[in-house]
């Protein structure tokens, strides 16, 4: 039986968990919500403009899970009738748990209400993350992302924080690595259309550039295959629009020096985030 879906927001992210909805059939759209305007391809779906949390229309049309694009708190979907909220905003409210897909995403429960995806970057270096601690060991880790936009304000008009928020995520979908990551302020990169997130890490014990890359080769073309992305030559994040991969490793930027690592990975645009978003509402709902 398919799970009855809704999607509440206006901008770019809304857009792209829309395209990444298209053709699954165990997820059922059956409305949207654009409280600021039109966010385009949903067919035939019925649409509403509500701007106040208290008329949501989620009650009257049975829905299952809301994905929130509007940064509204998640409390605020339950009470207006929906059984479960995934928030894909930046920074969510009223969550219980934080998933990224292909990392944590077993420790979901039927008793979670409100689920955080965590961000974009989240998911650009998780995956990086996981691997390498699995095969290495990570004892401490400094984040440091590097953004395309010129300005201090996203596509959806959310701003971009002086922190991401990666390195909490990780302490949360990572555990056992817990008070491992620290995160410095982001950087811009005006005129590139990618976003790059760099970590440095003290390993367990000595490796070489060629292990490090050759871990995450074997990553990306076994079973992070549809998670992530191998480029062996610098900036391949900026890649195609239409591919739906969230961690996009850049193996030209790796370097070693004893047990001191530095590896970088990517993301381009909203589209790999919404494909792990919808990824994740599918094993929600068999949970």
């Amino acid at each position: 039986m398919s799970v009855r879906v809704a999607v509440d927001g206006s901008g770019a992210m809304a857009a792209s968990v829309l395209h990444a909805l298209a053709g699954r059939d165990d997820l059922d759209l059956v409305v949207l919500n654009t409280p600021g305007g039109d966010a385009g391809g949903a067919g035939i779906v019925p649409r509403s403009r509500e701007r106040d949390a208290r008329r949501l229309p989620w009650k009257r049309h049975a829905v299952d899970i809301v994905f929130d694009c509007s940064g509204r708190d998640a409390r605020t979907h339950l009470a207006a009738g929906a059984r479960r909220v995934l928030s894909c905003a930046p920074a969510a409210r009223g969550a219980d748990t934080t998933v990224v897909y292909g990392v944590n995403h077993r420790a979901l429960r039927p008793s979670h209400r409100a689920v955080h995806g965590a961000c974009r970057a989240t998911h650009g270096i998780a995956p990086v993350a996981r691997v390498l601690h699995d095969a290495l060991g990570i004892s401490n880790a400094m984040l440091t992302a590097v953004y395309s936009r010129p300005h201090d304000v996203e596509g959806d008009g959310f701003a971009l924080p002086l922190r991401t928020g990666a390195a909490d995520h990780l302490h949360r979908v990572l555990p056992e690595l817990d008070h491992c990551f620290d995160e410095t302020e982001p950087m811009r990169m005006p005129g590139v259309h990618a976003s790059l997130i760099g970590m440095v890490f003290v390993a367990e014990r000595t490796t070489t550039v060629e292990e490090v890359n050759s871990l995450m080769q074997a990553a990306a073309f076994g079973d992070w295959a549809d998670i992530v992305r191998y480029g062996d030559t610098p900036f391949s994040t900026a890649l195609s629009d239409r591919d739906t991969r969230s961690c996009i490793f850049e193996a030209g930027w790796t370097q070693v020096s004893g047990r001191v690592v530095k590896v970088c990975a990517g993301y381009r645009g909203d589209r790999g985030y919404a494909y792990r978003m919808v990824d994740t509402a599918a094993v929600w709902k068999a949970s």
